[in-house]
Order: C-alpha cells, then structure tokens, then sequence
C-alpha cells in the first residue's frame, strides 16, 4: 500500500495541532467572560441568587465543553476512518504480485496469522518460465514461509498441460521435497481448463487478502486486482477457497513435504489427454488392490460394504487396509462409513478395533450371512469386487468411473444398506473406541441367536430389549407382545426390591414401544392367564405394567393411532413365556425370575431371521390364536371379574 509524502503527513499533523489550539482559546475566553460578568453580578445581584447563578452557568459550561469534545472526537474518528486506505487497486500484473508479496511478509510477521491459501486457477504455458522482479519476490516471500513451516499454507493450481505439471515439480514441490521442508504445505492441482472460477485469491488469515482479475480482451492473466487489508473479507475469499478445495476431481500431489507419485501420475494421464474406461475388469488380485487404493486416497466420502475376505496369503490386502488407516488419520475431513459381515475371525476383529480408533469412522454389522458382493464407493468410482466359492475370497472385481453413479451407489448406501434397522451398530462417527459388547452381540446373531442375563440385576435385559425394538421396528411393521400371569400372587411382604437402574432401563423399554407407535409401527399386547379369575389390576399386574397398559389405552383414543395397538386379555393355554415378536425379523423370549411376586425380567433370548425363521413364525401364529377368544380390555384397571 502507497504511503502519503512526508510533507503531506506534517501539514495533516499541523492542521490537528492548530484545531486544539484554537478550541482551548476559545474555552478560555468564554471563561473570562464568565468571571468578568460573575464581578458585575455580584455588585448588583443578592448572594443567593448569584450562587444559583454561577451553578447554572458552570453547569451550562460543563456541557458545552463536553458536547464539543465528543464532536471533535468523532469528527477525528471519522476522518481517520475515511483516510485509511482499506483497498487498494492494483493496475498491473506486477503490482498484484508485490501486493501479494507483502501480504506473504504481513502474514510471516503477524503474530496471529493461522493459515495462507493461494490460487493459480489458469496457469500460463511455461515454455521459459518467464518472471518478472515482482514475482520474484513473491516466489521469495512464499518460499520462507513454507521453509520455516510454521504458517499452513494451501495452494491450488489448474494446469493448463503436461509441460506446465513438469514444470510446477521442478519448483517448490520438488525442491521441498529434496530438502525436506515444506510440513505446513499441501498442492492441490487441477487438470480442468476453463472449468473453474478464474478469480485468483491469496489471503492470510487475520490480515487480509489480494483478489487478482484477468483481462478478457488482452487475454493476460492476474492483469489487475484489489488488495484490501480487512480479516473479514479475508475469511470470504476462504470460503470461496475451500469450495474449491474440496472438489473430488483435484490431486493431492503434495502433502506436508510427500511428493505424492501415485497422484501426479494420474495428474500427468489426466492432463495428457489418456481417457479412462469409465467400466474397466480387474482379472486379478493384484489390480483389485491397487485400483482400491487408488479410490481410498482421492475420495472424501469412502462407503465399503466389506462382505468377504482376501486370498490367503495376499500380498495386497494389508497394504490396502494400511493405506485406508493412514488416510483417515491424515486428513480428519474423510469419513468412512463400513459395513462389516458377522463372520469375524481373529483378523478381522483386530483391523476393526483399529478402525474404530479413528473418530472419523463409523461401522455397523449384518446380524447374520450375507450373499452379497463386496463394494467400495468413493467420490468418483464404484468398486465392486466379486467373491470366488467356496471361501468367499475377493479376487476379481469391475470398476465403475463415473461421478453421477458414484453418487447414486451413495445414497443408495446410506439411505437403504446403512438405514436399514436390522444392523448392529459397532461404533459412531466421533467416538473412539468400539461400543462395549458390539463385536459379541454381531457374532451371536450370526448364529440366529443372542443370550442376554441380568446378572446384576440393572436391567441389562430390558436395555437389550430396547435397543433390538429400536433396531429392527420400521414404521410397517408389528410389535405382538403376548405377556403371561400365574394367577394371584403371594403377599406383598415378599416384594423384591428393585434398583432404580432397573427400574428406568424398564421404563426407557415401554417408552420406546408407545414411540414405535407414534411413528406408524402397529403396537399389539395380550395379557395371558392361567387362571379364569386373573384380571388386569393391581394384585395380578404390577403398577408399572398396569401404567403402561393405561398409557397404551391413552393412544388408543388417538384417531390417527386408533388401528395401531390394541390391548387384549385371553387365557393361556400352553406352558409358555412371555414373548415379543417381530414378524419376519425376530422373536424376544423372556426368562423370568420365578420368585417374587410379579414375574420380573431376568434374562431374554433373541431369535433372529433367518436362521429361524420357523419359530418365529411359529410364535406369532400362537399370539393370533390366542387372540381369537380373547376379549378386548378398555379400562386399567379392570374392575369386574371375568366371566367364568
């Protein structure tokens, strides 16, 4: 930024000098007339009429110095506000690079300055890599500060041909590398022509920013631009950067002083005009991994639904997992979500609990066999990679390159695989650590069935309960509770005392059941006695139980829920436990505690479809049989006998 002439600056200060000079004058005369006219007064006024006289007079003073004070502060103000020269234009190429430069060298010497991002949206030819002592400078300027790497910096070229990416290597990216340096810096390089904003920015946070414009009729790049020294506007030209920063089609190909060779490769393809197959067949193992890794390392958002295993003895599968590992620990912005089969061996529990280490992934389990192939989806390629039998190996696969069907196979992904109710959740998007029982619980559904004891007595089961209601209970779907009582029980002296744990995880269990409701799901229960005098009231039914039959009744006179639950007393007529089922997902068998005086929830068992498929329509044809004589329950609780 020009600096104003020294003569200007003096005249500025003098002119300053002279307005207080003359506003002090004034006040002082304005206070000798005060104290003359207060002499005169005094000879001609009473005593107490002049002191009420000078008060208002001092007080009127007071003000007036005040007033005049306040104006010509914001005056002042005002005028430095209009003085200060806050943007500047550059009319040529070679101011828009000394102004960068010296934005470069504000940016090295302020203390606040966090990050610097740089732009080269239209890279000239570089037949001789003509510069001018401007750019020079700038060049200089960039270079000390990516030595020292304390300042992340960010830069982005779109290159224009293969000579101008030979030439960018041979500049900072390569020197970098051979000395070592450069562990603040990452190049993104673009192979997109005229398929960009052409707006260049350098902005330094906390300083400010330059905006370079290109001038259409000389066909001349960074021909003028703006330089405005404002952190606010700076932070817009970020934005706009990092809009450009995170499109999937740029290489990485400088990462913290790492040369990327895999991405300047296909960089080089890219920019040589080389057209890839957008349906290329992977014949071998070797080809399978490597085109996986390739997927990993440019993609953003990574979908994989990992069904299968690796060729023993294959030499592609670790490196392939080692670089996806690296890839989310190296760039926090990359979220993986994954999708595991419940067939884990000693491998693959390991690489999952390595996984579940990165706060950016999330995994979930299939709770049970799935025929399926395995699938890798990335930003811009779908990987499909097929199994051989007997030993589901991946050993062949076909990629598909293509954005619009990437994008597709994502939100088929996460809208259909991932949603789906019946996976077991392993571990969350910034959490650390699998969830505690996760790799267990996956496992015993892969045989069809899951065994879950209160052993403390904390509602371990309820809260099983719970979570497989959550899980597998869409909003078509029924819940069929078929719920069985002895007869009277013995006194009350006998009650069990219960923890307030198990009390709420209870209670969270018959919430989430009237939520199901709520959001479309058919609610249905049948209290089951053996005995023709047990009825629906204290005595027979526990307090809570009998709550909760009220609340169900509640809904039940809502008109949209009318047709969605039902409450029904019927008599049991076979030795059975209490059960939910789920048709055609799974079945929840309780194991009550036999003494006390209500039956408590000790333990249940979970059977999933398939593998059985049978019992659990086995179950619910029972529940719908003792619905036929069974009669329909509208108070809690109820008040008569039943018919015997």
């Amino acid at each position: 930024m020009e600096k104003k002439p020294q003569w200007r600056r003096m005249l500025v200060s003098a002119e300053k000098h002279i307005e207080r000079y003359v506003f002090n004058w004034v006040v002082l005369f304005i206070i000798f007339i005060l104290l003359i006219g207060d002499i005169f007064l005094s000879l001609v006024l009473p005593l107490e009429d002049l002191k009420l006289l000078r008060f208002f007079a001092y007080v009127g003073l007071l003000a007036l110095w005040l007033h005049a004070t306040a104006e010509r502060t914001a005056r002042e103000e005002l005028s430095e506000q209009l003085k200060a020269p806050r943007a500047l234009f550059l009319k040529d190429q070679g101011a828009v690079y000394q102004a960068a430069a010296e934005l470069l060298r504000k940016a090295r010497e302020h203390p606040a300055a966090t990050e610097i991002i740089l732009t080269s949206l239209r890279v000239p030819r570089w037949p001789g890599g003509e510069t001018t002592p401007e750019m020079e400078r700038y060049l200089e300027e960039k270079m000390r500060i990516l030595r020292e790497g304390r300042i992340p910096v960010r830069h982005i070229f779109n290159l224009p041909d293969e000579p101008s990416l030979e030439r960018l290597l041979e500049s900072e990216p390569g020197r970098l590398a051979e000395e070592r340096k450069g562990i603040a810096f990452l190049i993104k390089a673009f192979a997109r022509g005229d398929d960009l904003p052409h707006i260049d920015v350098a902005a330094a946070r906390k300083v400010g920013v330059v905006f370079a414009f290109p001038d259409p009729l000389q066909r001349a790049w960074n021909a003028m631009g703006v330089r405005i020294d404002d952190p606010e506007i700076a932070e817009i030209a970020f934005r706009y950067f990092d809009a450009l920063w995170d499109d999937p089609r740029g290489f990485l190909i400088f990462d913290r002083g790492d040369l990327k060779e895999e991405a300047v490769e296909a960089l080089r393809r890219a920019l040589g005009g080389e057209r890839e197959e957008k349906i290329q067949i992977l014949n071998n193992e070797e080809a399978l991994y490597q085109t996986a890794v390739e997927v990993v390392e440019k993609s953003m958002r990574i979908r994989i639904q990992a069904i299968g295993r690796s060729a023993p003895g294959s030499l592609q599968f670790d490196p392939y997992r080692e670089r996806l590992l690296k890839h989310l620990q190296e760039d926090m912005r990359v979220e993986l979500r994954r999708l595991t089969s419940s067939d884990l061996n000693s491998r693959e529990r390991e690489y999952l609990s390595r996984l579940a280490q990165r706060p950016n992934a999330a995994l979930k389990g299939y709770p049970g066999k799935v025929d399926a192939p395995a699938i890798l989806i990335g930003d811009q390629e779908v990987l499909i990679a097929l199994r051989d039998r007997p030993n589901y190996e991946l050993r062949r696969g076909i990629m598909i390159r293509d954005e619009k069907i990437a994008e597709m196979f994502r939100e088929w992904f996460d809208q259909v695989l991932w949603a789906d109710p019946s996976l077991i959740p392993l571990k969350e998007i910034r959490q650390i650590g699998l969830l505690p029982g996760a790799l267990e619980r996956l496992e015993g559904a892969a045989r069809g069935v899951e065994v879950v004891l209160d052993q403390n007595r904390d509602g371990a089961a309820y809260h099983r309960a719970r979570e497989v209601i959550e899980q597998l209970v869409g909003a078509r779907d029924e819940i069929l509770a078929f719920v069985t009582y002895e007869g009277v029980p013995p006194p009350s002296d006998q009650m069990e005392d219960e923890s307030e744990r198990y009390r709420q995880e209870r209670e969270a269990y018959y919430r989430t059941l009237l939520n199901k409701v709520r959001e479309g799901a058919a609610y249905r229960r049948i209290f089951a006695f053996r005995h023709r005098e047990g009825r629906v009231a204290p005595g027979y039914v526990s307090d809570p139980v009998l709550g909760h039959a009220r609340e169900m009744l509640r809904l039940q006179s809502e008109p949209r829920l009318r047709n969605l639950i039902s409450l029904h007393r019927g008599e049991m007529r076979l030795d059975l436990h209490s059960f939910v089922v789920i048709p055609g997902k799974a079945a929840l068998v309780s194991l009550d505690r036999p003494q006390g005086p209500y039956p408590s929830l000790d333990g249940v068992l979970v059977f999933y479809q398939p593998p059985h498929a049978d019992l659990i329509r086995y179950l619910e044809e029972i529940w719908r049989n003792v619905l036929g004589q069974a009669s329909r329950i509208s108070e809690v609780p109820e008040r008569e006998m039943p018919e015997s």
